[in-house]
């Protein structure tokens, strides 16, 4: 559903990503974990693009969402000018070296030391063009099958719960409001709050403004639901009303990716769990796996901070 192929995101000289990669299928909860700062919200919005990614590319199933990253393309690095530049000079200086040898070399070495340059050559932009073309999607398209719920709600203060709900798939031309309308109901009285379709959201509580925006992102029968920290701006007591909806959605096999601090909650869900620190996945597997039989020493000391 998902690939996430060797991101790197920095922030001027600071680098919250270290190349990370990882695949969502289909079905799939996968559980974001660790301290603060570790860079999870980070990958998470870098999954639908409201990150940019320094390098790497994201996919949507056969949908490019990124730019394409010449140094995951090894027939791309060997049209460049650097290459064949470096290429003449090892070979003349190395003439007992195969050219797979040299290849082999110079592909690691490019990619080390980040050799590309901006100007490469027509062939190389040709070939960088000619990917893009054919699986390059536009984002704002690709955001409609991927759900996204922020840590403080998002929604439109200045709206009614029923016209936050009804405003992207009747702008988009996708429902009429009529129908926009239905879903919208049929959802709230799924949550229980079809009696609040009038109220601006500063009259409802933390809970039910979650609530709402989950099924605002549901709204828009997404293929992926992005959950970034969903309940930690939440009173304790409004957290499980929150929980047992995103139960719900794992129960009826909503492909999901979560970021969370709820270790209870991660491990009852997630059908994979992911720890991360300093930019790196540091350990991934089942919850029992990851929670019950940690290896990484890092992984280890979180866990026991935590639980």
């Amino acid at each position: 559903m998902i690939s996430v192929k060797n991101i790197f995101k920095n922030f001027d000289k600071l680098e919250v990503l270290k190349g990370v990669s990882c695949e969502i299928q289909k079905g799939e909860r996968v559980v974001l974990i660790g301290p603060s700062g570790s860079g999870k919200s980070t990958l998470l919005r870098c999954m639908n693009l409201l990150e940019e990614p320094t390098y790497g590319e994201v996919w949507l199933e056969s949908d490019l969402l990124t730019s394409i990253d010449p140094y995951l393309h090894l027939d791309i690095i060997r049209l460049s000018k650097t290459y064949k530049e470096l290429f003449s000079q090892r070979k003349e200086a190395n003439p007992q070296m195969s050219d797979e040898e040299i290849d082999s070399y110079l592909i690691s070495e490019i990619k080390e030391k980040d050799l590309l340059k901006k100007h490469e050559g027509k062939e190389y932009k040709k070939a960088i063009k000619e990917l893009e073309k054919k699986n390059r999607v536009d984002i704002n398209l690709a955001r409609r099958d991927m759900g996204m719920v922020f840590q403080h709600f998002n929604l439109f203060n200045n709206l009614t719960v029923i016209d936050n709900l009804t405003l992207t798939p009747v702008t988009l031309g996708l429902k009429t409001k009529e129908e926009a309308e239905k879903t919208a109901m049929e959802l709230l009285k799924r949550i229980g709050l079809s009696d609040k379709r009038d109220e601006y959201p500063a009259k409802l509580s933390g809970g039910q403004k979650q609530r709402i925006a989950i099924v605002r992102a549901l709204a828009m029968n997404p293929k992926v639901m992005l959950f970034d920290e969903p309940t930690s701006a939440l009173d304790p007591e409004m957290v499980g009303e929150v929980l047992d909806l995103i139960k719900e959605l794992a129960d009826e096999g909503m492909t999901m990716v979560i970021v969370t601090h709820e270790m209870g909650f991660a491990k009852e869900v997630g059908t994979r769990v992911l720890f991360m620190d300093n930019g790196k996945i540091a350990e991934e597997g089942t919850p029992s796996e990851v929670f019950d039989n940690p290896k990484n020493p890092r992984t280890i000391q979180f866990l026991k901070a935590v639980l």
